[in-house]
C-alpha cells in the first residue's frame, strides 16, 4: 500500500511539471518583435533602450521556430526548461550566422513582463547584465 501511494504521489508531482511546461509553451507560441534592449555596465544602474537591430522570432506549437536574427540561419527547434530556452538553430556553420560560438544553440533565461517577454541570454557576449525585451505581434 505505502507503494502504491508513493507511485501515485509522483504521478501526481510529474503532471504538475507538464502542466508548467505546457503552459509556458502555449504563452510563446506565437510571433514576438525585439523592442527594447536593457544594458547594465556592471555598475547597477541599467537602463532600457529602443532595440537598434530589430528582429523577431516566430514560436510554432510544434517546437519549431523561425527568426529574422541571422540572415543565412533562419529556424530551428526550441525547447522550454523551467525558466530557460533553448534555441537550437539549423544552421551548420557558424560563420553564417556572423559570430564566433562553437555551438548554434543559444540559451536564454526568459521571463514575462506583462504581455512581453524577456529573455536574458546567458552566453558570453552577454555578460554585462543584458536583457531583451520582445513584444508580441499577433
Amino acid at each position: 500500500m505505502l507503494l502504491f501511494c508513493a507511485c501515485w504521489l509522483l504521478t501526481l508531482s510529474g503532471c504538475d511539471n507538464e502542466e508548467y511546461g505546457m503552459y509556458e509553451v502555449d504563452r510563446i507560441v506565437g510571433s514576438w518583435k525585439l523592442v527594447e534592449v536593457y544594458n547594465d555596465n556592471n555598475n547597477g544602474r541599467g537602463v532600457w533602450s529602443p532595440a537598434e537591430n530589430v528582429y523577431s522570432y516566430t514560436f510554432n506549437e510544434d517546437g519549431t521556430f523561425s527568426s529574422t536574427r541571422f540572415p543565412q540561419c533562419t529556424g530551428g527547434n526550441y525547447s522550454i526548461y523551467d525558466d530557460e530556452i533553448v534555441l537550437d538553430f539549423d544552421c551548420n556553420n557558424n560563420r553564417t550566422m556572423g559570430i564566433s560560438s562553437v555551438s548554434s544553440t543559444f540559451i536564454e533565461e526568459f521571463d514575462y513582463d506583462g504581455n512581453n517577454v524577456i529573455f536574458i541570454p546567458t552566453y558570453p557576449a552577454c555578460d554585462k547584465g543584458c536583457k531583451l525585451k520582445f513584444e508580441p505581434t499577433n
